[in-house]
């Protein structure tokens, strides 16, 4: 594999791991990133529509990474 190959999927899974902590936030801790970054949740607010919207562009990257041949899982 060459390096571009390998760039794509280390991008993709970080994009994914923030995904995951964006909707964990969202749905689960709302309440604590509003008392932690009080100004900074005014600014950009956490919202559960916007998580879900983001893990279907994650799930779609996906697809389209998978299907052009990039190794998104190391193989």
């Amino acid at each position: 594999m060459n390096f571009s190959e390998w760039f794509e999927a280390i991008v993709w899974w970080l994009i994914a791991v923030d995904c995951c902590g964006y909707n964990i936030v969202a749905w689960v801790g709302q309440d604590w990133y509003e008392s932690k970054f009080g100004k900074c949740s005014r600014i950009f607010p956490v919202t559960k529509a916007f998580g879900v919207f983001y893990g279907a562009l994650v799930i779609w990257l996906g697809t389209a990474l998978y299907r052009a041949g990039s190794p998104l899982l190391g193989g």
